[in-house]
């Protein structure tokens, strides 16, 4: 099953870091969820906090990839970040 997640808007810096950090936020939140509750649900979840990962990254110059913490803090419109569970 294919899942779709749109790219957040963000004012852009710098676009270095962005690719690395939406894979490294994806991972991140597969790893930590394990091998239990990989649904569709979950994986948009993954996605979104991916995507505002990257977002996050290209605001700032230089390939400076956001904390845990900012994603927590900018996140809470779209739910909790899917490493969190």
């Amino acid at each position: 099953e294919t899942v779709h997640v749109p790219a957040i808007t963000s004012v852009v810096a710098d676009t270095i870091g962005a690719g690395d950090s939406y894979m490294a936020a994806l991972i991140f939140g597969l790893l930590a969820r394990s091998t239990e509750g990989l649904g569709r649900d979950v994986m948009e979840s993954l996605g979104r906090t991916a995507s505002k990962a990257a977002a996050i990254t290209v605001r700032r110059p230089g390939a400076t990839p956001p904390t845990a913490a900012e994603l927590i803090t900018e996140l809470p419109a779209a739910g909790t970040p899917a490493f969190i569970h």
